[in-house]
């Protein structure tokens, strides 16, 4: 039957069935891929996000909350160490295996950050994470671009974005939202020559509008000011808890749901 054919369609049939055949390979990838990337971060009592601004022993504004003492912050870190908890980076891919561990955020980067923290990270040999705020870098108590370098280079400190200006994306536009999360990501990158991949989202105000294009500008993690309550969540919107200037023993280890 094929001899009476005549080549051309023999061929056209032959590209045709190529062509879907393709299309079908590059179906099938796409849909492992977005399966992958779309999976629900596991949110387990082995695994615990924590928030913090700023560690020093006299706050200077009216938010006394976000001055975490330095002594207190040196205990938790020994507390951490203690409890046998690894320590891990907001944008590691592996502190959503489940595997024992804490993720230590701070946002805004505050001076503190490099002259307390970072010399308490080096002292105990553990990872944290510091959202920036690209217009506040330079900028009277704020890191400057040196010392996030530094941090950057020493392999205890990723950075990620806190948008650009931290206004609360409820009162942007989506083309607003983009380019407060492009611009702040581009920026950051150039700065320590590296990819950022995770985001914290401004005063924890976030909206299923600001999910989807911050996965799509290409972050991979974008964290919120919730509180966890649940099993799991999107990488678009993992909780975080906070740790208050005056939060008592027994406190900080419910944060991490343990029991002294």
């Amino acid at each position: 039957m094929n001899k009476d054919i005549p080549k051309k369609a023999r061929v056209a049939r032959a590209a045709t069935l190529l062509v879907l055949m393709l299309l079908i390979v590059l179906a099938t990838v796409f849909f492992f891929w977005q399966r992958e990337n779309a999976k629900p971060y596991l949110y387990s009592p082995n695994m615990k996000t924590l928030l913090y601004h700023l560690v020093m022993d006299e706050p200077y504004s009216q938010y006394h909350d976000l001055f975490v003492r330095e002594g207190d912050f040196e205990a938790q870190l020994l507390e951490i160490k203690r409890l046998g908890f690894k320590t891990y980076f907001a944008d590691e891919p592996e502190h959503a295996d489940g595997k024992p561990g804490v993720v230590i955020t701070f946002d805004d980067g505050y001076i503190d950050n490099y002259t307390t923290v970072f010399p308490l990270l080096q002292k105990y040999n553990m990872k944290a994470t510091i959202f920036l705020i690209t217009d506040m870098i330079g900028t009277e108590g704020h890191l400057t671009k040196a010392q996030i370098k530094e941090m950057s280079e020493s392999g205890l400190v990723h950075f990620g974005s806190h948008t650009v200006s931290h206004t609360k994306l409820d009162t942007l536009t989506e083309y607003e939202i983009q380019q407060e999360f492009l611009h702040s990501k581009e920026y950051i990158e150039a700065l320590i020559e590296k990819p950022v991949t995770a985001l914290a989202y401004p005063n924890g105000v976030y909206t299923e509008k600001a999910q989807t294009i911050a996965m799509a500008v290409g972050y991979r993690y974008a964290y919120t000011t919730d509180m966890p309550y649940d099993a799991y969540y999107e990488n678009s919107r993992l909780p975080r808890s906070y740790v208050t200037r005056d939060m008592a023993y027994e406190d900080f280890l419910k944060l991490l749901e343990l029991s002294s």
